[in-house]
Formats: structure tokens, C-alpha cells, sequence
């Protein structure tokens, strides 16, 4: 594998799905810059998400840990970049369904915070739960071109 356009950092959707293993993600997405790993099976509730999301990226230890908090420690990233989260069919699955919707409204905030900078959101699931995760997104209004996946024919 290696096309990798579904990583540029201008223009696009802010939301990328990728079909595939999360070894196929990672040497895709080897030696890009502005990059951060986050695992989905240690974000199933929201304080995991928070405790991900601040250690990948390397939040301040002041960070609070709440959507709030989030939203100002990803805007004030002065690079913007690209967040792969492997594993995404188990974000927040052990969460009321209303945190799903509350993380999406702030990164729809951050996106609008960083521009022109860049900010992705790389969303991979195995073959087998892919369309389990495309079609969870969808139901919270979330405007997928599949044709950014690589791997989708």
C-alpha cells in the first residue's frame, strides 16, 4: 500500500474512513509529519478518549479532560495535523450515544478554530467493521466520500 493521498492536509473532509488493518495504516502513514496515533479500544468511554487524545498529542498538563477543554488544547495546536485513530469501531462505545455527537460538534468547532491550517481525522476499521463504523458516522449527519479511502474500489 502505497498511495497515501488520503493523508494531504488541504482541502478534503475532516473525517476519512479507511478500510483496512491498522498495520496497513501505519506504513501508509509512515514519515508524514503532523501526525498522531490514537487507539480506539483505549478511547471506549470518554475519559479514555480524553486521556488518549491528551497523551498523543501531548496536551498541557493543565488539560482538563472535558469537550471544552478538548476543543482548546486541539485549536491551539499551531501545526494543525492528522489524528489516525486505529481501531475507531470501538470510539466511545462505552458511552451514552449523545458523547458520539458532542465529539463530533467539537471537531466540526476545531476545524472551523484552525483554518487555514490543517486538521484530519483518519478513522480505520478492519474490512469487517468497516461498514459497522461508515455507517454509525452517517447516522450522526457526518458527509462521507468514500473514494478518500484508498483501499475502496
Amino acid at each position: 500500500m502505497t498511495d497515501s493521498a488520503f493523508l494531504p492536509l488541504s482541502g478534503g473532509p475532516l473525517i476519512r474512513p479507511w478500510r483496512g488493518s491498522a498495520d496497513a495504516l501505519v506504513d501508509a502513514a509512515t514519515g508524514h509529519a503532523a501526525l498522531w496515533w490514537l487507539r480506539g479500544s483505549r478511547m471506549r468511554t470518554r475519559q479514555g478518549l480524553m486521556d488518549e487524545w491528551a497523551a498523543a498529542a501531548q496536551f498541557p498538563p493543565h488539560f482538563g479532560g472535558t469537550w471544552d477543554a478538548l476543543r482548546d488544547a486541539l485549536s491551539d495546536l499551531p501545526q494543525g495535523g492528522t489524528f489516525l485513530v486505529l481501531e475507531a469501531d470501538q470510539l466511545l462505545q462505552e458511552a451514552a450515544p449523545t458523547e458520539a455527537e458532542t465529539l463530533l460538534a467539537v471537531l466540526r468547532e476545531v476545524l472551523g478554530d484552525l483554518a487555514p491550517k490543517p486538521f484530519r481525522l483518519v478513522l480505520q476499521a478492519e474490512p469487517d467493521r468497516y461498514e459497522t463504523l461508515v455507517q454509525g458516522l452517517r447516522a450522526m449527519g457526518v458527509d462521507l466520500d468514500e473514494r478518500t479511502d484508498p483501499l475502496a474500489r
